[in-house]
């Protein structure tokens, strides 16, 4: 992990344990001090356990906001916070949130609400209204478009400039415009308003950090205040009923037990 992004898990984490409330320090003999909480919690975290960095996407579908917003005299403009059709980083928005993250590399065009796919994302959708106050998120990516790399030029405090080779955030795909296509004809079916649906390449040095397989069609990644709590590799049939029920009472868990 980036050292930026181990300081940042560091700081926040630290921020966490600084937040303890003031009744649970009544015998300073037995509870530890705010910053020996916060060092516990930074030496339980581990590359493998804390999620590595942002994720940035093309949301090709984002129903959470999509009501205009009315103003007092009645007029309609759109919700500042719809970020459809444009690269954003969902792991940023939700920062400490508990979050359920669906990673999809098969095709979505012949899979519908009654597949298993359609079904845990209902599954989960459903939960969202239902922790409402405890801020439960969640996010599917379509892995199909071809990746690459671009140069970019930066300016160095010197005022020269430095040319870097960066991931493509919105890769020239001629079938761009097909996947996009799946995505909203498999949302349409599926009918979860809650769940964003992004495109991304089947390649990128996020999806590496994540550590999604080249060969694994599905992987569901559970985690709360950036710390990973569960992680699953499948295959579609893989997500029969009860794997799904696993998965949503994983989360549950994931949100009962942070009380």
């Amino acid at each position: 992990m980036p050292l930026r992004s181990t300081i940042l898990a560091a700081g926040t984490l630290t921020g966490i344990a600084l937040t303890v409330p003031a009744q649970q320090s009544a015998s300073p003999s037995a509870t530890p001090s705010a910053l020996e909480a916060a060092t516990a919690i930074i030496a339980g975290a581990t590359l493998a356990n804390v999620v590595p960095g942002t994720f940035r996407a093309q949301l090709v579908v984002d129903n959470r906001f999509k009501k205009p917003i009315v103003s007092p005299d009645g007029r309609e403009s759109p919700d500042p916070r719809n970020r459809t059709g444009k690269i954003h980083c969902l792991i940023c928005e939700y920062g400490l949130a508990p979050v359920v993250a669906i990673f999809v590399r098969s095709e979505l065009k012949n899979l519908d609400e009654q597949s298993g796919l359609g079904k845990l994302i209902q599954g989960v959708d459903n939960l969202i209204p239902k922790y409402a106050s405890d801020k439960l998120s969640a996010f599917a990516m379509y892995l199909r478009l071809d990746g690459g790399s671009k140069i970019v030029a930066v300016k160095k405090p010197d005022g020269s400039e430095e040319r870097l080779e960066v991931p493509k955030e919105y890769p020239d795909d001629e079938n761009r415009d097909s996947y996009a296509d799946e995505i909203r004809a498999f949302a349409a079916k599926v009918q979860a308003d809650h769940v964003p649906i992004g495109l991304v390449p089947v390649s990128s040095p996020a999806i590496r950090t994540f550590g999604i397989g080249e060969r694994v069609p599905i992987t569901v990644i559970i985690y709360h205040r950036f710390r990973i709590q569960q992680r699953w590799e499948l295959a579609p049939d893989d997500l029969t009923d009860e794997k799904i029920g696993e998965i949503l009472q994983a989360t549950k868990a994931m949100l009962t037990g942070q009380k």
